[in-house]
């Protein structure tokens, strides 16, 4: 079985390891492999494209040089995920989004030949992916975990309390890695990043026009005192002088057009 993820994040546990994918990951099943599922929530839906092929039909589309049959069968892994940045990804990608819509599609010349042919390079392109990831996963023997799952992660919960803690456990890996990570990738701590994009959130919220109060409560910080130390700290000006700024310069260009 091949599952490619269109939409969303999910995760998986598999000998005792928990495998995360999103967007655009490819996640190749052994035959008679069973995995359980569970989707992390978030804003967007889980979408799963799923192709099933049957023993009978891997045997018709092999040939001499390559049984398709015996490759899965025989594939160093129980279940294993392709991430969307993997040299193979975008071409499986593009060919399990036509195969997807060709059901809606009207009926050309050599249908069926196309078809086949596509899903001939899927399954080989597919195996050769998962191979070399599961090669890369046990050599590697650490865990692995997409900061930019992290990054969207926060973005969907940012009003709520975000902890170290809460994104361990989210993620099943150290605070310590996550802190190594994001200093790497932003030069920031996740504190600082969080607490940055809340502030962007609440300097939109006085541009619509959002009372102060109402700002920081949905902007996610906790109290005013917390929120005020921040911003003056960010833009240089308390909350309420960054309005009054914004009505002056509104004045003025109303003025102006008269």
């Amino acid at each position: 079985m091949i599952l490619y993820v269109a939409r969303g994040t999910c995760y998986f546990e598999i000998d005792d390891t928990m495998r995360f994918c999103s967007t655009e990951d490819i996640i190749l099943l052994k035959p008679g492999e069973k995995t359980l599922m569970r989707f992390r929530g978030g804003r967007y839906q889980l979408r799963i494209l799923e192709l099933r092929i049957l023993p009978e039909y891997l045997s018709e589309l092999s040939d001499e040089a390559t049984d398709l049959e015996e490759g899965f069968r025989f594939v160093p892994f129980k279940v294993t995920v392709v991430h969307a940045d993997s040299e193979e990804s975008m071409l499986i990608k593009n060919i399990a989004l036509k195969l997807s819509s060709m059901g809606q599609e009207t009926e050309h010349y050599g249908q069926k030949l196309y078809e086949k042919s596509l899903i001939s390079m899927l399954l080989v392109l597919s195996l050769r992916a998962c191979i070399e990831a599961d090669k890369v996963h046990r050599t590697k023997n650490r865990k692995h975990v997409l900061m930019d799952d992290i990054f969207m992660y926060i973005r969907e919960h940012l009003t709520e309390e975000l902890t170290l803690e809460r994104l361990e456990k989210e993620f099943f890996v150290s605070r310590y890695h996550i802190c190594r990570e994001f200093k790497r990738l932003t030069g920031q701590t996740p504190h600082a990043y969080i607490v940055k994009a809340r502030l962007d959130l609440c300097r939109k919220y006085i541009e619509q026009g959002i009372s102060i109060r109402e700002v920081y409560e949905q902007g996610g910080f906790g109290g005013y005192n917390h929120f005020f130390r921040a911003f003056k700290k960010e833009y240089g000006v308390t909350p309420m002088e960054y309005y009054r700024n914004l009505q002056i310069g509104e004045r003025e260009r109303g003025s102006a057009e008269i």
